[in-house]
């Protein structure tokens, strides 16, 4: 077998060389080719040998006997001084083995194949051809039969074809290794294990584990916020429900910081205030910012500023 592209009339387009058919009724063959043995052929350059194709034929063999003995037969004639026959078959088989110029080149190219699931059943009538340079086109024949080719295997279905088995490593890496990588500052401002850990589970994406995943990196992000503004950490604790104790922890909130969005405030207090009392009071002490550098966020009102 030989790479071959598909060939070109030495003449030039013309009215009776354009959609001519030279059609013929040979039988073709449709063998389905794993992806990488294809990708190779598919890349060598025209004229490269491409491999051998072998036919075993089948049979059966007899070891001291006639093979076509009827049982009563060759029972008598493994009787006496002679010893007992035994019959083996032999499968027909169908192989590739790729040439070693080609092979040598490819580092996870399997090199023996075998021709399975062969079948006269084709789906439809199928035509293979080819167009040439003039416009005219070749019938090559019509599909017969089909097979496919798979990397050929022991008797313990396994190969011991050490390229096969660089093509499946590389293979497995291809599909569970990704690129994502997540860089994180260095120095002071690196962030804490937690942290990292509750990023990178954030990247799982949507779904409840990716939902959960998020919640928790906001809570955390909020904590190392809070504790990079003086405020102390809040590991949990009853909610704050009551008017007076979300106005003092407000007012807490703000003597470290001017500006706040709600859930901000929410997550630094650990999920002790819930968002609606909270709104309520920030309505009362606060005013809320649509525009401008601090968007979406709360300040003191002036009269507020001098108690905190």
């Amino acid at each position: 077998m030989t790479s071959q592209s598909p060939t070109k009339a030495l003449g030039a387009v013309s009215g009776s060389t354009y959609g001519a058919i030279n059609a013929s009724t040979s039988e073709q063959w449709m063998i389905r080719l794993p992806n990488r043995l294809a990708s190779a052929w598919e890349d060598a350059p025209e004229g490269t040998m491409l491999g051998t194709l072998t036919f075993t034929k089948g049979g059966s063999i007899s070891n001291g006997s006639v093979a076509g003995a009827p049982p009563a037969k060759r029972a008598k004639m493994s009787g006496g001084s002679n010893p007992p026959t035994s019959t083996s078959k032999v499968p027909s088989k169908i192989s590739i083995t790729i040439d070693p110029t080609l092979a040598d080149t490819q580092s996870d190219l399997p090199v023996n194949y075998t021709l399975e699931a062969m079948s006269k059943k084709t789906p439809g009538a199928l035509h293979p051809f080819t167009r040439s340079a003039d416009g005219g086109v070749a019938i090559h024949g019509k599909i017969t039969r089909t097979a496919s080719a798979q990397v050929a295997t022991g008797n313990n279905g396994t190969s011991s074809d050490g390229k096969y088995r660089t093509l499946l490593r590389n293979r497995l890496l291809d599909t569970t290794v990704n690129s994502k990588r997540f860089v994180q500052p260095g120095g002071d401002s690196a962030q804490s294990g937690p942290l990292k850990a509750a990023t990178a589970a954030a990247s799982l994406g949507s779904g409840f584990g990716g939902s959960v995943a998020h919640f928790g990196k906001q809570m955390l992000n909020a904590k190392e916020r809070a504790k990079g503004l003086g405020i102390p950490e809040v590991t949990g604790g009853p909610s704050i429900t009551t008017k007076e104790g979300v106005r003092s922890t407000l007012f807490e909130f703000f003597s470290k910081r001017s500006f706040w969005a709600v859930k901000d405030l929410r997550l630094a207090s650990g999920g002790r205030l819930e968002e609606r009392q909270t709104r309520e009071v920030l309505r009362d002490i606060a005013d809320y910012h649509r525009a401008g550098e601090h968007k979406n966020m709360w300040s003191l009102k002036d009269e507020y500023k001098s108690a905190v």
